[in-house]
């Protein structure tokens, strides 16, 4: 009988290439957040990016103004650095108000040395990283009349000075002839040389009495009168720097509670409908009834006129910012409502949620589990649209005497007081507050539009 062949043995199958396992690997390794559709589109909008970066970077500023050791304290930005409304922004001082500043400082130093303990006034005199120059009181009496001197100096220049002037006007009104005007205006030219001889030794005097700081002191001098000073000859830069802490905590607390209640109330009124859908529509559109303003105004006034003390701050509530966060949280809420409200209609009848409902899962593990994660996308959107909306609502407070407490600063507050100086031509305090204030809502306002590009269904792509 003949002899069956035996089988022959399966070739072994050839081993594929490392790439290719990598890459069948790859398609069964689980994707992280940043190699999400949705992150990756906004991590490639550079303008998006860089509104971020912004709004990151006053965070920052305002956490390290918020905890100890504070970048700048509440007292810095309370204490005078000079004489008021000093300009700022790069502006130069005009002789007059360089005269101010010395005559200032001159008689600071003159009611210290009138009182009744003269070392400990003179001890105590400061001006921000200005402080008098620690000598004798002898010593300090000796430069202070030194001072005066050069001031009486400066005056009798500056008389000449202004009568050389009128001169000019009166020959030119006369029509006086061309040697006799060239003469008259040489002698201006000579007068303002004489005068600004006298006002550099002034000022040398008084930096006798007053030197100016060196090293960081001399920078964080500049920078405290880079926007110059208010009426109270306070520093513009530093409250304007610190009121970034004001309006983050105002937005970010406000905001937080805003997105939260939307969500949960809205989510439920979609997802649950019927009774509880009703009684959320009613509550939203009795809120919507009212105008916006008129709700902050009203809540804002009632908690002003509380004396209700707040148990673990130890103070009135009127003297917190607990009305303020109220009156916006109010409000805030109903646009996320209605937002996500909308959109979980549109889930609920989605194949995954009816399969969750098949097996048996109950209604909140699915509202929690599936739903609100779903909208994520457009929680972030309406906590930047909300936080903006905090911060504009404070400066509309603030400028009704409504808003953040006395004695706090803040944007809003800031745009008060230049009320009055705007119409004198005095608009750094408005200037620094505004520019602030638009940096930050400006970059959130990219911010929440380049989260709508990216985690938008919509949009991704």
């Amino acid at each position: 009988m003949a002899q069956q062949p035996r089988p022959s043995k399966p070739a072994a199958p050839e081993k594929q290439p490392t790439d290719l396992l990598s890459a069948r690997a790859g398609a069964h390794r689980p994707t992280g957040f940043f190699d999400k559709p949705g992150v990756r589109k906004f991590v490639r909008n550079r303008t998006g990016m860089a509104s971020l970066m912004v709004i990151s970077l006053f965070v920052i500023v305002a956490v390290a103004i918020a905890i100890p050791p504070h970048l700048i304290s509440l007292d810095q930005v309370q204490s005078r650095v000079g004489p008021g409304t000093q300009p700022g922004f790069g502006l130069a001082s005009d002789p007059y108000s360089r005269i101010e500043v010395a005559e200032f400082f001159l008689g600071e130093v003159e009611k210290a040395l009138d009182s009744s303990e003269p070392e400990a006034a003179l001890a105590e005199l400061r001006f921000a990283e200005r402080s008098v120059k620690a000598m004798s009181v002898e010593d300090v009496e000796t430069a202070l009349d030194s001072g005066y001197e050069a001031f009486d100096l400066l005056d009798e220049v500056l008389i000449e000075f202004e009568d050389a002037e009128i001169e000019v006007e009166e020959l030119e009104d006369d029509g006086a002839e061309a040697a006799e005007l060239a003469d008259a205006r040489a002698a201006v030219v000579a007068a303002r040389a004489e005068f600004d001889t006298a006002l550099l030794a002034l000022e040398t005097e008084v930096d006798k009495l007053f030197p100016r700081p060196t090293g960081w002191d001399a920078f964080v001098y500049k920078l405290r009168l880079f926007a110059g000073t208010d009426r109270q000859g306070r520093s513009i830069a530093f409250r304007a720097i610190y009121s970034i802490k004001t309006a983050t905590q105002i937005g970010m607390v406000t905001a937080l509670f805003s997105i939260i209640v939307g969500a949960v109330l809205g989510g439920a009124a979609g997802f649950f409908g019927g009774l509880v859908d009703h009684a959320v529509v009613w509550l939203y559109s009795t809120l919507s009834s009212i105008p916006y303003i008129i709700w902050l105004i009203v809540i804002a006034f009632v908690f002003r006129e509380s004396d209700w003390k707040v148990p673990l701050l130890g103070k009135p509530v009127s003297q917190t910012l607990i009305p303020v966060y109220i009156a916006f949280s109010v409000t805030l809420w109903v646009g996320t409502c209605r937002v996500i409200r909308g959109e979980a209609m549109k889930i609920k009848s989605m194949d995954y949620i009816q399969s969750a409902v098949s097996i048996g899962a109950s209604p909140f593990r699915i509202l929690i589990r599936h739903v609100l994660p779903n909208v994520m996308y457009l929680l972030f959107i309406n906590f930047s649209l909300a936080f903006v909306a905090a911060i504009k609502g404070e400066v509309i407070l603030s400028y009704l005497g409504l808003g953040v407490p006395g004695g706090q600063p803040s944007w809003g507050v800031m745009i008060r007081d230049s009320k009055e100086d705007v119409v004198l031509g005095v608009f750094w305090e408005l200037g620094a507050a505004t520019l602030m204030m638009f940096i930050l809502v400006y970059a959130f306002n990219i911010l929440s539009d380049a989260l709508q590009d990216a985690f938008d269904p919509k949009h991704v792509g």
